[in-house]
C-alpha cells in the first residue's frame, strides 16, 4: 500500500476509479451488501459506502452488478490449451479469470528446464498474473517412458529462482515419495528448504500412506475427490483442489455443510480447448457448482480468497483496503457471465470481449523442431505373433474418462500378424532420440472405430501416438505429425479430414482461442463422426491413454504398464519376453 491509496481512503486526493453502487461480495464475511469501490494505483484504496469527501477521476455505474475478486485458478496447465500464455490470457481475462497458478510440466517434458524458463518469460508483464510452480515429476513415471528431458533437484533449485515462480509443482509419484525414493527425496527437500509451496498429486492413497505422503510436507492435492476423501485430506492439513469432473451434487450438500471452508478450493487442472471454448474456465466451475447446490458465496471464496492465500499471494483475492484491484462485474451469482474485468486496477475486459491486444515475444525457432521421428510405413504397425491364436492384454476404456483397467482377450493370428478384431490398435513412437522405438497395444470398448489419429499432445511426455483401426491410415497420420513437426491428425480412407499443428515443442501454436477451438471442433467432429470415436471426450482420450501414473493401465514408449504395482506388462499373454517384472527405474 502506498501513501497515495491512504491519502484517497482519507478523501484527501481523488480515487483514479470509482465504482459506484454494486452489490458487493465479501469473501471474508460471507457477505453481500450494496457499496461503492474506490481504486487508486492499481489497489483497492476504500470499499463501503463513499462520503462526500470521497471523489474519482474516473466514475462508473456498477448498476447494481455483483463485485467479486477476480478469480484464480490454483492448479492449472497452460499447455493443456495448446496456446500461449499470451492467447490463453486473452481468452480466460474475459472470463474473470485474473490469477492462475501455472504448472508447465507438460512443455518441461520436452525442452526441460529450458521449456519453464521460455514459459515464465513468455508470461511476463500480461494482466493475467501468471505463477508458475516447478515441475517437480519430469518424466511423471521415470524408468517407464522417455520424455526429452529429466529433471533434478539441481534443476528444481535453479528453477525455484525463476522470476514468477512459487513452488513446487505437483508431486506425482506418490508410490515414490511413500518408498523414500531417493530423487522425490532430494527435490522435496530443494523445496522445503527454499521455503516454497509444494503441490501434490496423490489419487489412490488413503489413511497412513495418504498420512505418509502429508509427512513429506506436501500439503495439497486435485486428483480424487468425495465427500469422504476430502474430509480425510482436509483431516491431514491438505489443501483440496476440488476438478469439475468431482463434482456432484453430494459433495456440494458436503461443502456446503463442513465446519472449516479456508482450505477448499476449485481449480480446472487441464483446460483443452473444446471445454474452454464452449464452457468457460472458472466461471464455468462456478457456474457448475452453484448449479449442483452450492452457496454461491462459498463458491465465489473457493475461487478468489482461498486460491490467494493457498498461493502466498496475500494482497488479492478479496475485496478490500490495500488488495490489489482484480475485481470482475457480474449480472448474477447463477450464470457467472463477467460483464467488466479489472486486472490491477485497469478494465481490460468488458462483455466478454478484450479491450487490449496482448503480444509476446514468440517461441524460438528451435523449439519449432522437436519431433525426432524418421518417416514410417503401414509395416511399424505390424505386431507379430505366433501361431493361430494369441492371448492379449488389452486396455478397456470407459468411454467417459481416462481411467482404465485391463482385461485378456483371445485374438487370431494370420501369417505371423496379430489380428486386431474388433480393438483398436495404439502405438507409441519415442520421438526424442531419434532412434525410432516403438510400443503397441490394443484399447477396447471402441468397436465400429475406423481410419486413424495421431496426437503429439499425448501426457506427459508428448510422443508420438497413433491410434488406428488399419495400419495405412496410421503410417498417414504418423507421417503427417512428423512433416508438421506436432499436432493432431485425423485420417479415414488414405485422406486427411482435419488437423492442428502444433509446432512449438509438439504441444503449442500460435492460434489464438477462436482458431484452435474451430480447428479442433473439425478434428472433433471427424473423430466422432467419421471414425466413429467412442468417448465423450477426445482430446481426454487421445492424450491421457500414455499417460504412465494414470491408473490402472497405460502404454508408454516403453510398453505396457501397470500402473498401480508399477510394473511392465506383456502385450501378449503368451509370448516370451516381459511378464509383469517389476522395473527399477
Amino acid at each position: 500500500m502506498s501513501i497515495r491509496t491512504i491519502q484517497a481512503a482519507m478523501g484527501s486526493i481523488p480515487f483514479d476509479v470509482m465504482i459506484k453502487n454494486v452489490r458487493l461480495v465479501n469473501v471474508f464475511i460471507e457477505k453481500i451488501y450494496t457499496a461503492d469501490i474506490g481504486i487508486i494505483d492499481h489497489e483497492f484504496a476504500f470499499v463501503g459506502e463513499c462520503s462526500p469527501i470521497h471523489h474519482a477521476k474516473k466514475l462508473i455505474d456498477g448498476e447494481g452488478r455483483f463485485a467479486v475478486p477476480g478469480f484464480i485458478d490454483s492448479h492449472m496447465h497452460i499447455e493443456s490449451s495448446m496456446m500461449t500464455p499470451a492467447n490463453f490470457a486473452a481468452a480466460v481475462l474475459p472470463l474473470g479469470t485474473t490469477s492462475i497458478a501455472a504448472d508447465p510440466h507438460e512443455i518441461a517434458n520436452v525442452l526441460g528446464e529450458r521449456g519453464v524458463q521460455l514459459l515464465c518469460d513468455r508470461s511476463q508483464g500480461l494482466p493475467l498474473h501468471v505463477h508458475v510452480m516447478a515441475p517437480s515429476t519430469v518424466p511423471s513415471a521415470p524408468g517407464f517412458e522417455q520424455s526429452g528431458a529429466e529433471i533434478g533437484a539441481e534443476e528444481i533449485a535453479r528453477m525455484l529462482q525463476y522470476p514468477g515462480v512459487r513452488g513446487l509443482g505437483e508431486v506425482m509419484d506418490f508410490l515414490g515419495v511413500i518408498a523414500g525414493d531417493s530423487k522425490m527425496m532430494s527435490i522435496i527437500d530443494t523445496a522445503k528448504k527454499a521455503g516454497v509451496l509444494l503441490d501434490g498429486h496423490v489419487p489412490t492413497l488413503r489413511g497412513h500412506q495418504l498420512q505418509a505422503f502429508a509427512a513429506a510436507g506436501i500439503d495439497c492435492d486435485h486428483t480424487m475427490m468425495d465427500p469422504a476423501i476430502v474430509a480425510e485430506k482436509l483431516q491431514y492439513g491438505i489443501c483440496v483442489q476440488i476438478q469439475e469432473r468431482f463434482f456432484t451434487k453430494e459433495l456440494m450438500s458436503f461443502l456446503n455443510q463442513f465446519p472449516v471452508q479456508n482450505r477448499i478450493m476449485l481449480v480446472t487442472d487441464d483446460v483443452p480447448i473444446s471445454r474452454l471454448a464452449e464452457h468457460g474456465h472458472v466461471d464455468a466451475l462456478l457456474r457448475h457448482a452453484v448449479a449442483l447446490g452450492l452457496d454461491p458465496i462459498k463458491a465465489v471464496r473457493y475461487a478468489t480468497i482461498n486460491a490467494a492465500d493457498r498461493l502466498r499471494l496475500y494482497h488479492r483475492g478479496a475485496l478490500a483496503p490495500g488488495y490489489a484491484a482484480d475485481l470482475v462485474l457480474l449480472d448474477d451469482l447463477e450464470n457467472f457471465r463477467a460483464s467488466a474485468v479489472f486486472s490491477d486496477g485497469q478494465l481490460v475486459a468488458q462483455n466478454g470481449r478484450m479491450l487490449q491486444v496482448l503480444t509476446a515475444e514468440p517461441f524460438p525457432e528451435d523449439t519449432r523442431h522437436t519431433v525426432n521421428v524418421a518417416p514410417v510405413s503401414p509395416l511399424d504397425f505390424i505386431i507379430q505373433a505366433n501361431g493361430t491364436k494369441a492371448v492379449a492384454n488389452v486396455i478397456m476404456q470407459d468411454g467417459k474418462t481416462s481411467r482404465t483397467t485391463l482385461k485378456q482377450v483371445e485374438l487370431s493370428v494370420n501369417e505371423g500378424k496379430l489380428q486386431q478384431g474388433g480393438l483398436m490398435k495404439m502405438t507409441v513412437f519415442e520421438r526424442y532420440s531419434g532412434k525410432g522405438g516403438r510400443t503397441h497395444a490394443l484399447i477396447g470398448n471402441m468397436d465400429g472405430f475406423r481410419g486413424a489419429l495421431a496426437t503429439t499432445y499425448a501426457h506427459d511426455c508428448h510422443n508420438l501416438v497413433v491410434y488406428s483401426a488399419n495400419d495405412t491410415d496410421a503410417a498417414i497420420a504418423a507421417n503427417e505429425l512428423i512433416r508438421t513437426e506436432g499436432g493432431v491428425v485425423a485420417v479415414l480412407d488414405g485422406r486427411i479430414l482435419a488437423s492442428i499443428q502444433l509446432p512449438i515443442a509438439g504441444i503449442l501454436c500460435d492460434d489464438d482461442k477462436e482458431t484452435i477451438a474451430t480447428k479442433f471442433a473439425h478434428v472433433d467432429l471427424a473423430a466422432k463422426e467419421s471414425l466413429h470415436l467412442h468417448h465423450q471426450e477426445t482430446l481426454t482420450f487421445i492424450t491421457l491413454m500414455p499417460l504412465a501414473v494414470s491408473p490402472e493401465v497405460k502404454l508408454t514408449d516403453k510398453g505396457l504398464i501397470d500402473v498401480m504395482h508399477k510394473t511392465f506388462l506383456p502385450l501378449l499373454v503368451n509370448t516370451a519376453g516381459h511378464d509383469g517384472q517389476e522395473v527399477t527405474p
